[in-house]
C-alpha cells in the first residue's frame, strides 16, 4: 500500500505546512457546523501539496461523509445536475453533513459541465470543497466568483522531514540522512518526497534527489533499456511529468539510443498511437485510456528494439520543452509592459496590446515605467512599426502576440 493513503492525515493537525489555509478551512467547516451555509471552497495549489488529503482530513476531523467526484464524473451537464446536485442538496441517511468533494475541476471537460456545476454551487446547502492545479484557469472566471478561494503554498524542507519522521516512527524505519536529503530536494513536492521515501526505504530503488531533470533522465533510461513492455509502462508511476510530457522525453532520445533504422520505425509508430489515445483523454476525459497511451508510448517504444543496448547514450532534454521554457520569460515580459502600458492609458492589457503597444514611439520606455526586457521584448515584437506596416501587418503582429 502506498504510504500516502496509509499514512494520510486524520485531521488538519497533522497536515504538514500550509497552517494559515489549515486555520481557513478550519473556521469555514465550524461554520457549516453551526448551521451557517457557506460559500463552496476552492482549494488552488501546485501539485503534490496534499489537497485532497487536506479535504478528507478535514471531513474526518468534523465526522462528515465524503462524496468524492473527479474530472472523469463530471461528463456532461446531466451527469454534473445528477450526481452533484442530488448529493449537494441533502444530508446523508443518518443525517450527517456530506462534504462534496470535487476534485481537480480544472480539468473538467467543456462547456456544458460548467453551467451545471454553477447551479450545483449556487444551490447547495452542503459544504463543497473544489480543488484545481491551475486556479487562474480562464475557465474557472465563473467558478472563483461563486467560491472562497484558499491556497496551498508548497511545504518547505523541515515540514517534509517532520512528515517523512512521524511515518518512519510508524513504520519502524531510520528516517536519518536519506529522509533530510529527500526533504531537501523535495522542491515543495510532499507526496513526492513520500513516494520517494517509502522507494529507497522499500530498497526498491534508490532515488539520489528530486532534482527533476535528473530524474528524468534516469526514467529515460530505465524505459529505453528495458526489456519487458510492463517494466517499461511503470516507470510512467515514478516520475512528476504528466505522460504527454514524459512522451516528449521519449520521443527526443529514441534516436539516441537505437541505431537500427526500423527499430526507431516502429519506437515512432508506437509512439503515435499513444498519442491517438491522448487525444481521445483530451477529448472525451475519459481517463480509463490512460493506461493505454502509457503502454503503447512506453512499453511500444521499449518492445521496437530488436535487442537490448548496453551502450552509454547522451539523453537531450525535449526540444520542445526548452523552447516552451525559453519563451516563458518573454511572455512574463510582454504581460508586466502591457499591465504598465494599460495603467498609464486607463486602459484594459488587452486594449493596451491592440490600441497603444504597436505605436510606441522612442522614449516611451522611460514614461511608462517599462524595465529593459519588457521594453526589448516590445521592440522585438513591433520592430517595424505599427504605423508603417498598415492594417494587416499589425493584425499580422497581434496574432503573433495572441500566441
Amino acid at each position: 500500500m502506498l504510504w500516502t493513503e496509509k499514512h494520510a492525515p486524520q485531521n488538519l493537525n497533522e497536515v504538514a505546512g500550509n497552517e494559515l489555509a489549515r486555520q481557513d478551512l478550519e473556521k469555514w467547516a465550524l461554520e457549516f457546523d453551526r448551521g451557517k451555509t457557506g460559500k463552496p471552497v476552492i482549494l488552488h495549489g501546485p501539485s503534490g501539496t496534499g489537497k485532497t488529503a487536506i479535504a478528507h482530513a478535514l471531513a474526518k476531523q468534523h465526522g462528515w461523509a465524503v462524496i468524492e467526484l473527479n474530472a472523469s464524473d463530471m461528463r456532461g451537464a446531466d451527469v454534473v445536475d445528477k450526481i452533484a446536485g442530488a448529493t449537494a442538496g441533502s444530508k446523508g441517511l443518518f443525517g450527517e453533513t456530506r462534504l462534496i468533494l470535487i476534485d481537480e475541476v480544472d480539468s473538467v471537460a467543456d462547456r456544458g459541465e460548467y453551467p451545471a456545476l454553477l447551479r450545483v454551487l449556487r444551490a447547495a446547502s452542503q459544504p463543497i470543497l473544489l480543488t484545481a492545479d491551475d486556479y487562474w484557469n480562464p475557465k474557472l472566471s465563473a467558478i472563483r466568483l461563486s467560491c472562497k478561494p484558499i491556497e496551498l503554498k508548497k511545504v518547505n524542507s523541515s515540514s517534509i522531514y517532520e512528515a517523512l519522521e512521524r511515518i518512519a516512527k510508524k513504520e519502524g524505519v531510520e528516517a536519518g540522512e536519506l529522509a533530510r536529503e529527500i526533504s531537501k530536494n523535495a522542491a515543495g513536492d510532499l507526496r513526492g518526497a513520500i513516494n520517494d521515501f517509502q522507494a529507497c526505504a522499500g530498497g526498491k530503488f534508490v532515488v539520489s534527489g528530486r532534482e527533476r531533470r535528473q530524474n528524468m533522465f534516469e526514467a529515460v533510461r530505465r524505459v529505453l533499456k528495458a526489456t519487458k513492455m510492463q517494466e517499461a509502462a511503470d516507470v510512467a508511476d515514478t516520475v512528476d511529468e504528466k505522460i504527454e510530457a514524459f512522451l516528449m522525453w521519449i520521443d527526443e532520445n529514441i534516436s539516441n539510443e537505437y541505431e537500427d533504422a526500423e527499430e526507431v520505425a516502429t519506437a515512432y509508430a508506437w509512439l503515435s498511437r499513444a498519442d491517438v489515445f491522448l487525444g481521445r483523454i483530451r477529448k472525451t476525459r475519459d481517463w480509463g485510456f490512460w493506461k493505454y497511451a502509457k503502454a503503447l508510448g512506453l512499453g511500444g517504444v521499449a518492445m521496437a528494439k530488436k535487442r537490448p543496448y548496453y551502450k552509454f547514450a547522451k539523453y537531450g532534454f525535449p526540444t520542445e520543452l526548452k523552447s516552451l521554457g525559453a519563451s516563458r520569460a518573454s511572455r512574463a515580459a510582454l504581460k508586466k509592459a502591457l499591465l504598465k502600458i494599460g495603467a498609464k492609458t486607463h486602459s484594459s492589457g488587452r486594449k493596451a496590446r491592440e490600441e497603444t503597444a504597436p505605436f510606441l514611439v522612442p522614449g516611451a520606455a522611460q514614461y511608462f515605467g517599462l524595465e529593459e526586457d519588457e521594453e526589448s521584448v516590445l521592440s522585438e515584437l513591433y520592430k517595424n512599426g505599427g504605423h508603417d506596416g498598415g492594417k494587416e501587418k499589425r493584425q499580422g503582429q497581434r496574432g503573433q502576440l495572441d500566441h
